[in-house]
């Protein structure tokens, strides 16, 4: 009998030791990949400042927003008057314009940025355009929402809802330069108006009230930057993103 519970206490204190020394491995293991994790993620960010040390120098920002009377063909549009009144349903077909002047240019003295636009049209009219902008550059650039007028006045009635406008333009400037290594910078430019309203005159509308402002359009005025880091450009290979940037 007292060898019976002997051998059962030496057979748990063997259990014990073996689950000990597995916890124990697994324990050494994960500090160990840790901190592989977090020799690896101080890496990533010693390359990630070295490349936005390194990294062109360019200001993006919306100038004005105006209502324009669409033109036709290629022929450029022309202001809105601030008198102008529609009749809906009657003239729910005529087109209307509302654009946003981009301005980008280049901070650096020194170095030739790599643009390109998509959406965004330049003062010739050409869209989606790919330039060289040279050091000390500026260029002046178009994101323009064309809609008929009974498109306009849902994103009125979308508004006064609290809902989000139907009809939008979305658009993007991005730069870079001629280096296979290094960063690439891209402004998303998001352009919702609501620019006529209804007046006392039922099936009558007009230009909103008080244009001047910016109570009639949502854009932002400096639009915020998005930057991606890049080993090879040319090959497609991306810097990884340190594991503590990753959302859980």
């Amino acid at each position: 009998m007292v060898w019976t519970i002997l051998a059962v206490v030496a057979a748990l204190l063997g259990t014990g030791v073996v689950a000990w020394q597995a916890m124990e491995t697994h324990r050494t293991t994960s500090l160990s990949q840790q901190a592989l994790e977090a020799s690896n993620s101080l890496a990533i960010d010693a390359a990630r400042t070295r490349l936005d040390q390194d990294a062109p120098r360019v200001e993006v920002y919306v100038e004005q927003v105006s209502v324009l009377s669409a033109g036709s063909g290629n022929m450029p549009a022309f202001q809105a008057e601030s008198r102008a009144s529609w009749h809906l349903p009657a003239d729910a077909d005529r087109t209307l314009q509302v654009q946003a002047q981009v301005r980008v240019v280049n901070l650096m003295t020194d170095r030739t940025i790599h643009l390109k636009v998509e959406s965004l049209h330049d003062t010739a009219l050409r869209t989606d355009t790919e330039v060289l902008l040279v050091p000390a550059a500026k260029l002046a650039y178009y994101l323009t929402a064309t809609f008929t007028l009974s498109q306009w006045a849902e994103n009125w009635e979308s508004r006064q809802a609290g809902d989000p406008p139907l009809h939008v333009v979305d658009g993007y400037v991005r730069a870079g330069d001629d280096r296979d290594e290094g960063v690439v910078d891209t402004w998303p430019l998001h352009l919702a108006a609501w620019p006529i309203e209804p007046t006392a005159d039922p099936g009558t509308w007009q230009l909103t009230t008080g244009m001047t402002g910016s109570d009639w359009f949502r854009i932002a005025i400096r639009p915020l930057r998005e930057r991606s880091y890049w080993i090879s450009q040319r090959q497609n290979i991306e810097l990884p993103i340190p594991l503590h940037y990753k959302p859980e």
